[in-house]
């Protein structure tokens, strides 16, 4: 491997690969065991990327006729990682550019009839399927469908192998990476699964910056993973739970993956209600049956004060429960009556006709559309505004509640709040996500020096 394949990126770029005794380890649980499933977990910046591209080329060149490798991830754009690895790792090298054919998203190899191939991340494109190597990337928020579908087209060579690798998720309770593993922890004897990791799990108690756990998990420190590069993304920098899940490999279940550090948002309860008359921005996040509707005031400043105005949910087995949308309507139109409201801020999906009905009647109706880069910002901001002290809230039990219960998505399209799962009874976020729209429009109306005519009747 070493002989032909050259280093894409980063530290050592160009020069020879040289595999480091962890990636032997690693190359060894995929090439040289009989194993139909490898689960690997290390933290980001362990070079598992080109790693996966490097093995992937030696099962390219070596693996015989039809010797397929297909790579799968959360979306077509990471699943591309890899690939765009190993075709750089082609051109680097006159011996294999000579043999291989480079394509966009495959590259070829005529004498085998073999192929390295990015797929698409959907269990449709991954129905019958004849690889030796599979490779699974970010096996900790990849879909369980989509790799159940690939791990069952198994079974059509002597040899296959499929890859299952990656950081933990923020979802611990349904994930494909931490299933693999207990499935490891519980059944030793079952050679069908090799499991390795790289982490400092069952230290969650050890504070972030504490040197026996980077040492654990990062096999790479001090090589071509830099430890300054570790030290500039320490909390608050990043959120905690993030920095421990991501660097650490770490299951903090207490904390994994939610919105913000524990304790933080106690910490700017003031207990005082918004004074009536304040101008005040309103915060609609609405549906129709399944979820809540909720509606939440922030005083328009630089360091904004919150408070839940009022919240609707479908109470427990109650299928026939639908939003009272003319109640919602009223509240918000009770709202411009008692407050000074600069604007009524709501994503129009679901509710485009309530904002209309209420923008004809001259309310100050601003669309906050969820798109990916919109919501990235807000995100961004109203987590630094938390964790910096430069807001305040009423101490509202619901609306701490649903900031408890939020959790940050990351991935290709950005940074947005989520519920912890998807399953009807999970904890709702609605006021959260009322205060990420909320927080964003406050702060920019407290930028302006000159304010629109606020709404009265």
């Amino acid at each position: 491997m070493d002989k032909f394949i050259r280093v894409p990126k980063g530290t050592g770029a160009r020069g020879k690969l040289r595999l480091r005794d962890f990636q032997r380890l690693i190359a060894a649980d995929v090439l040289d065991t009989d194993a139909r499933t490898v689960g690997l977990m290390l933290p980001r910046g362990s070079g598992k990327t080109s790693l996966m591209a490097a093995i992937g080329l030696f099962v390219l060149f070596t693996g015989g006729e039809g010797a397929n490798v297909v790579v799968f991830a959360v979306d077509e754009r990471q699943a591309g990682l890899a690939f765009g690895a190993a075709r750089r790792m082609v051109e680097l090298d006159e011996h294999l550019s000579a043999r291989c054919q480079v394509f966009k998203e495959k590259l070829y190899l005529p004498t085998t009839d073999s192929s390295f191939q990015v797929m698409p991340a959907s269990p449709a494109a991954a129905e019958g399927l004849d690889y030796v190597l599979a490779i699974v990337d970010e096996a900790g928020v990849v879909n369980r469908d989509l790799f159940e579908v690939v791990q069952l087209a198994q079974g059509k060579r002597d040899k296959s192998v499929l890859v299952a690798i990656g950081t933990p998720g923020p979802n611990l309770d349904d994930q494909v990476l931490l299933s693999l593993r207990e499935y490891a922890r519980l059944n030793p004897a079952d050679t069908s699964l090799v499991w390795r990791e790289f982490s400092a799990a069952g230290f969650e108690h050890h504070p972030v910056d504490c040197e026996h756990c980077w040492t654990l998990s990062n096999p790479a420190l001090g090589d071509f993973q830099h430890r300054d590069a570790l030290v500039a993304l320490l909390p608050p920098k990043t959120r905690e739970a993030t920095f421990r899940r991501a660097r650490l490999c770490q299951l903090a279940t207490d904390t994994e993956g939610g919105f913000l550090p524990p304790g933080v948002w106690d910490g700017l309860s003031t207990d005082e209600p918004i004074p009536l008359g304040s101008d005040v921005v309103l915060a609609l996040d609405g549906s129709f049956s399944d979820d809540t509707t909720a509606l939440l005031l922030a005083t328009v400043s630089p360091e904004p004060h919150f408070q839940p105005l009022a919240v609707w949910e479908r109470p427990p087995g109650d299928d026939t429960f639908r939003v009272p949308v003319a109640e919602v309507e009223d509240t918000i139109r009770q709202a411009c009556r008692t407050y000074s409201v600069q604007e009524v801020i709501a994503d129009p999906f679901r509710f485009t006709r309530s904002l209309q009905a209420l923008e004809a009647e001259r309310l100050p109706v601003v669309e906050f559309p969820h798109s990916p880069s919109r919501l990235t910002a807000a995100t961004t901001d109203v987590y630094s505004a938390a964790v910096n002290g430069k807001l305040t809230h009423n101490g509202d039990p619901r609306l701490a509640a649903h900031v408890a219960a939020a959790v940050v998505v990351e991935d290709a399209r950005g940074m947005r709040l989520a519920k912890r799962s998807r399953s009807r009874t999970a904890r709702k976020i609605d006021l959260a996500a009322c205060l990420v729209m909320a927080h964003s429009r406050a702060t920019w109306r407290a930028s302006k020096k000159r304010r629109a005519r606020a709404a009265s009747f």
